[in-house]
């Protein structure tokens, strides 16, 4: 099995993307979706928060911090780490350049410009880290279904 697989069912993982550069996204999932991940994209925090409620397949976040919104990639993974433990965050920015004891416990930083080899780096490090919790994937899918049912009523 390779770090684009789950651990727990073998097939690949989804990633997030978060930008709202439509050019850096779409380089960024390009990369992503030839290195065999399945890639979503959203343009803003606020979007990736709804897409993370309506698929629970997603394993990893890569989000931009300086976006337009309500939310900036920081908060947005402040709520990931809080909401959905599961899912591995990797933030990145051209501009902004967070002190690590700001960042939100278990997430990694990068800062743009970078090469395609140390995303994905960093992102094997991430799946790693979330692979040694064992169960973790599987609770985090039932909550954020429990909590999509729970809305739905």
């Amino acid at each position: 099995m390779t770090d684009t697989e789950s651990a727990i069912t073998g097939t690949p993982n989804t990633v997030l993307v978060v930008d709202d550069n439509a050019t850096a996204r779409w380089l960024l999932s390009e990369i992503l979706s030839t290195e065999g991940y399945v890639v979503v994209e959203a343009a803003s925090a606020d979007q990736a928060l709804i897409i993370l409620n309506e698929r629970p397949e997603i394993r990893a976040v890569v989000t931009d911090i300086e976006m337009p919104g309500t939310l900036n990639g920081l908060e947005l993974a402040r709520r990931i780490v809080a909401g959905m433990p599961g899912i591995a965050v990797l933030l990145t920015s051209g501009r902004y350049l967070p002190v690590t004891e700001t960042l939100p416990p278990s997430t990694r930083f990068m800062p743009k410009p970078w090469q395609a080899g140390e995303i994905l780096q960093h992102l094997e490090i991430l799946f790693a880290s979330s692979k040694s919790a064992p169960g973790m994937a599987t609770d985090c899918e039932a909550e954020r279904r429990s909590q999509k049912n729970l809305r739905e009523k």
